[in-house]
């Protein structure tokens, strides 16, 4: 049926609608679930059979279409077992920079029913030991230069080269490994946050929560199409096939491309395209323009630094007609930047809000509505519910100032071997702590700061963001980080480490008078640090603030002004 001239959002969650949804039992909790859902990763990924000879992946000259990496991922799922016995449940490290043999070997160590573990691929032999220590794989799966470094930690564990695995594939052609039953709440992947404030934990998500968080992707999408007149969807094989093709330009072992690209793409039936080694401006566009890339996840300073890339104009980037913007909250001069070096994007640029821990999209903002409330992330996702509360758990009002919760169906089950951490931010009723300082206004949803961002100086609280956000509205900066150093007299000082363009002449008088122009005397920075190169970042694109901290100020990076865990960091792809 269409919706024309009714609800649009009514109609796609009720009866008889693919996205209908119901209450159900959620680990303990009732809460508002997809009636009609896939229950494993093993049955999102059956569902691409369907999508034949389309490409999927697209690594250098390597062109994968789906059914091409559906036989790869049998094939080398029946060679594990024959080779390697993993059982369900057992957890299997992928440990390797992006290529294409490291999602057929993620989906294949998800159909023998053991668990995948997203090792860092910028991790040292030290802490390549601390992960290992902590979830135990059974078997190490990476790339010569990574297995190089777990035989430096002395590892005694079994190595896979994934330079075997076209081999593997070629041997075990034609097989089908018998089906495992898995249940949807048992864990499905292990993610590891940051560790910019301590050692990494690993995030265990269930498959509830990988085929939930894709099926939200899926209900943003056809709201738009259903309020064009496109009927609602009765099954999932009524969804639209997408025509996309993605770039991947941040690392496989991060959530933004591993849910949002590796898995979406899989369920939409688009294309993705890796971009392994250091980020490179100019070989993004490069890459824009050969593949005609449609959609890119822009994380952190990635768009900025394109933006800001003299002889940008060479490039034809027509094709691209959407963009995604995350990992760090995006200034309104950065989305102006992005519209006017994109113009195919204007209209459709996006921002989400998550976490590792949140596994899905907690809320998102798009288009028009952004160019609206740029500096909100938008509503709350289908089935998931949000709350700003004081220190005491207690709700606070709108436009107050608190520290976010979520609740969804897809939060994670918890830090892998670690209940403590755990107990520390899964709440009562299902809720999530998300250790963000934000607001709600209207329904929309503001992130200001992390908790232990926050600045004060002589008991006046400053969000870095609202310091950041002024400072990257001026012409002559790419970036910015704002954060607290110490002060004898204000306890707190702001302190604000800013990136120029490459022909910028700035000194700190001209940046003291742009913020004191819209900045309460006591949120101007006292303390300043001006620099050319990129700020270091985590592969979410958070700024490392205790990096940075310490690069300023020449003291060793402390854990307790930290920047939270939210992604992991390192220095290419």
């Amino acid at each position: 049926m269409t919706v024309a001239g009714t609800d649009t959002r009514a109609a796609l969650l009720a009866p008889g609608s693919y996205f209908e949804v119901v209450d159900e039992d959620v680990r303990g909790v009732r809460m508002p679930v997809f009636r009609h859902r896939a229950r494993s990763l093993r049955e999102l990924l059956d569902r691409t059979a369907g999508f034949g000879e389309r490409t999927y992946l697209v690594d250098g000259d390597v062109r994968l279409s789906f059914a091409a990496h559906l036989e790869h991922v049998d094939a080398l799922a029946a060679a594990l077992r024959d080779t390697y016995g993993p059982r369900p449940g057992d957890r299997v490290a992928l440990y390797a920079a992006n290529r294409w043999e490291w999602v057929v070997a993620f989906w294949a160590v998800a159909t023998t029913g053991a668990i995948p573990a997203a090792f860092n691929s910028w991790w040292t032999p030290d802490e390549f030991a601390h992960a290992s220590a902590l979830v135990e794989p059974s078997l190490v799966i990476g790339d010569a230069p990574r297995l190089a470094r777990a035989a430096e930690a002395a590892t005694t564990l079994p190595l896979l080269d994934l330079d075997e695995v076209p081999g593997l594939a070629r041997a075990h052609r034609g097989a089908r490994p018998a089906p495992v039953t898995v249940d949807e709440d048992d864990p499905a992947v292990l993610i590891f946050t940051s560790g910019t404030t301590g050692r990494p934990k690993a995030v265990s998500t269930a498959h509830r929560g990988l085929c939930g968080l894709e099926q939200v992707n899926r209900f943003t999408e056809m709201l738009a199409m259903a309020a064009m007149g496109r009927p609602v969807p009765a099954s999932a094989d009524d969804l639209p096939v997408r025509d996309d093709v993605v770039l991947v330009t941040s690392p496989l072992f991060h959530t933004s491309m591993l849910y949002g690209v590796v898995l979406r793409a899989a369920a939409a039936g688009t294309a993705g395209v890796l971009l392994p080694g250091r980020f490179d401006p100019e070989r993004v566009l490069a890459t824009i323009e050969r593949e005609r890339v449609t959609s890119w996840l822009a994380l952190g300073s990635a768009a900025p630094r394109v933006c800001a890339l003299p002889g940008r104009d060479r490039f034809d980037t027509t094709s691209l007609r959407h963009m995604g913007v995350g990992g760090a909250p995006v200034s309104p001069a950065v989305q102006r930047a992005i519209r006017e070096t994109f113009p195919g994007v204007a209209r459709t640029l996006s921002i989400g809000y998550a976490s590792t821990e949140s596994v899905a999209v907690v809320a998102n903002l798009s288009g028009p509505a952004l160019e609206r409330h740029p500096t909100s992330t938008g509503r709350a996702s289908v089935t998931t519910a949000a709350e700003v509360r004081d220190p005491f758990g207690a709700p606070v009002p709108d436009g107050t100032l608190g520290e976010v919760h979520v609740r969804s169906p897809y939060l994670m089950l918890g830090y892998w071997n670690d209940a403590k951490a755990s107990a520390e931010v899964l709440k009562d009723g299902g809720w999530l702590a998300m250790g963000d300082v934000g607001r709600l206004v209207d329904g929309l949803l503001y992130i200001d700061s992390r908790a232990r961002d926050m600045i004060i100086v002589s008991a006046e609280n400053v969000t870095p963001t609202e310091v950041e956000h002024r400072l990257e509205a001026h012409p002559d900066v790419v970036e910015a980080a704002v954060f607290a150093v110490d002060d004898e007299l204000t306890g707190d000082a702001v302190c604000a480490a800013v990136v120029a363009g490459p022909d910028a002449r700035l000194d700190e008088s001209d940046l003291d008078a742009w913020c004191r122009a819209t900045l309460a005397h006591y949120k101007v920075p006292t303390r300043w640090h001006l620099a050319h190169d990129p700020l270091p970042r985590t592969a979410t694109g958070k700024l490392l603030k205790p990096v940075i901290r310490a690069q300023v100020t020449g003291a060793e990076p402390s854990a307790d002004r930290g920047q939270g865990d939210g992604g992991d960091g390192g220095d290419g792809v």
